[in-house]
């Protein structure tokens, strides 16, 4: 059960299932099991422990799945204690629950603040104007306050993401009208970027390469699901404002120096204020805002170089992690949540949305119009 619980513990940190067969096994074996096996379920995990002839099975219940990367570092330091030095179940249990309890999180000021930066950074890499740049950090700012709020309340997580995605693109319109902006659709989508979600998205990918195919798909329906009533309360908003839904633009393919640099500053601050989203302590936000900017920067260069943007963004994702691992050594916490927030800005958010929107768009598209409409869409 101290085993179980050091997984489900990580597990609802946002760990994916490879780090939490992982960190199972070797809290299990530094207890002194002989053989373990874990079986992964999206809202359960079920172990079984072998010492000599015996063996017992047990479960346990996993809640809602979050990122919290201090408490993901805690856990894994302590199964590398356990691992150094002789410990009781009775003082891993203790241990474990003081990680839960005690430790250090970031003010809700502090992380609606990082949020509604990284969203306006956000806002510039999809080319909102500046006059709309200001209204994207207010219309962030006040969606993650909302969204903290809601969930404190034991909300529904879906309900709460349309909920949030309406408040914050209402906002977002109404402020860069008010503003003079010109790209009001483009603000409404950067507003509501707080609520893609992109380690769940990440974790899902991995977890299926991995041979983790049931947790893997479990994972890609709910982030399914939360993007599509994410689209729900932007689609909402565009009915209640009357801003109609206008191209997001990923990038200059031109890429002038000016611009590139633009792109490369942006991508740092959004992967600092994600990772501030993500606790990450402020210590590490440094590698986290180079992490970022080295992915921009890369992206950036090789679609100026006139290629596409998914070799692009295969190229900047290779590039940040090959980076992660020339320099795991001198970073706090772990290679998989740098590689991440290094590249969660170019998790295609504003596209996902996109294309929901356009589904959403052929209840009222001209019938002669309805087959462009859904291959643009898909």
């Amino acid at each position: 059960m101290a085993a179980l619980e050091a997984g489900r513990v990580i597990m609802e940190a946002g760990a994916r299932s490879s780090s939490i067969e992982a960190i199972t096994e070797r809290f299990a074996r530094a207890l002194g099991a002989d053989r373990v096996d874990l079986r992964l379920g999206y809202a359960s995990l079920a172990i079984t422990i072998g010492i000599g002839a015996h063996g017992i099975t047990r479960m346990r219940e996993v809640g809602p799945l979050g990122v919290n990367q201090r408490v993901d570092a805690e856990v894994r330091h302590l199964a590398e204690r356990a691992e150094r030095q002789p410990m009781s179940v009775e003082d891993v249990r203790e241990a474990l629950a003081r990680i839960v309890t005690h430790t250090k999180r970031h003010s809700s000021a502090v992380v609606a603040v990082s949020v509604g930066l990284a969203c306006a950074a956000f806002g510039r890499l999809l080319h909102v104007d500046w006059l709309g740049i200001v209204p994207v950090f207010a219309a962030a700012t006040v969606g993650q306050l909302a969204r903290r709020e809601l969930l404190s309340r034991n909300a529904n997580g879906f309900v709460t993401a349309a909920l949030v995605s309406l408040i914050a693109a209402m906002l977002g319109a109404f402020g860069a009208r008010a503003t003079g902006s010109q790209t009001i659709p483009t603000v409404m989508i950067a507003s509501i970027l707080l609520l893609v979600p992109g380690i769940p998205s990440v974790n899902a990918q991995s977890d299926i390469l991995e041979g983790h195919p049931t947790v893997g798909s479990a994972r890609a329906v709910t982030v399914a699901v939360t993007l599509v009533f994410i689209a729900v309360g932007l689609w909402l908003a565009q009915v209640l404002t009357g801003a109609a839904a206008g191209d997001v633009p990923i990038a200059d393919l031109s890429a002038p120096w000016l611009s590139l640099l633009e792109q490369t500053a942006c991508g740092a601050v959004a992967a600092a204020g994600f990772g501030v989203l993500f606790n990450i302590g402020f210590r590490s936000l440094p590698w986290c805002a180079l992490a970022g900017a080295l992915a921009l920067l890369v992206r950036s260069y090789c679609l100026g170089l006139g290629w596409n943007l998914e070799a692009s963004s295969f190229a900047a994702a290779l590039a940040v992690s090959s980076a992660v691992l020339l320099l795991r050594a001198q970073t706090e916490i772990s290679q998989n949540a740098l590689d991440v927030v290094g590249c969660i800005a170019m998790v295609p958010g504003s596209f996902a949305a996109k294309a929901i929107l356009g589904l959403f768009a052929l209840s009222s598209t001209d019938p002669m119009l309805a087959a462009d409409t859904l291959v643009t869409a898909v």
